[in-house]
């Protein structure tokens, strides 16, 4: 995977211009749960283009990111947005004991092979100060169409169900947390409320269906999860 990671920026986007609607989505799903105290430690752990580095900086905080793709980190760099290369994120975490108020890892724990999981999640939680919160987001393979968020990327290697995300993150010390779905959709007017509006009725025939067959039927069904944890 190494030959994709070093030009992840490059071969991975449409284009290297920031994708402007993951600002609303952000701020939408995630700005509730970072600290009021704009002086407190926050960290991204995978940046990609710097989505959610520029969002911490529009919000005040001294953004940090950390990421294995030189890529990546030399286009944040072009964008005046801090972030450090490293080649174990894990170490790299590990030799920051409760430094961090806040930790973001969007789109990184299905990359992360199944062996070193645990390890990962281990890190992030001892990286948090008492308190503190881990935002973690993946694709949703229980949704009707979480395949096409997982399977758009070929370094995906591990896939997660909301069971299986709360099994590993239980297996790695985190007892506080919840997960939830991720909402796409930010827009608001009539168009946007018809939208919601169908996608429930759609949800709703997806539940009758499992139900039908005694399949599970778990509480998310977005195409894309995060759970939020605090230590």
């Amino acid at each position: 995977m190494k030959e994709i990671f070093d030009r992840y920026v490059e071969i991975t986007f449409d284009g290297e211009a920031q994708a402007g609607f993951k600002f609303h989505q952000f701020e939408l799903n995630y700005r509730g749960y970072f600290p009021e105290d704009r002086g407190a430690a926050v960290l991204d752990i995978g940046v990609g283009r710097g989505e959610m580095l520029s969002c911490m900086k529009r919000w005040g905080y001294q953004e940090l990111g950390v990421d294995i793709s030189p890529s990546a980190v030399a286009h944040c760099g072009k964008l005046g947005l801090r972030c450090e290369l490293t080649d174990d994120t894990a170490a790299w975490l590990g030799s920051r004991p409760g430094r961090f108020q806040a930790i973001t890892c969007f789109d990184v724990l299905e990359h992360v092979p199944r062996e070193h999981t645990l390890a990962f999640l281990t890190a992030i939680r001892a990286a948090l100060a008492d308190g503190g919160v881990a935002l973690i987001q993946v694709p949703n393979l229980q949704s009707p169409f979480g395949y096409l968020h997982h399977f758009n990327d070929f370094t995906h290697v591990v896939g997660f169900v909301e069971h299986s995300l709360a099994q590993v993150l239980k297996a790695s010390g985190f007892t506080d947390f919840s997960i939830r779905g991720f909402e796409e959709s930010y827009r608001r007017g009539f168009k946007a409320a018809v939208r919601r509006g169908l996608r429930a009725v759609y949800r709703r025939c997806v539940r009758f269906l499992r139900r039908l067959n005694d399949n599970p039927d778990p509480g998310v069904l977005n195409p894309v999860m995060f759970v939020a944890a605090r230590k």
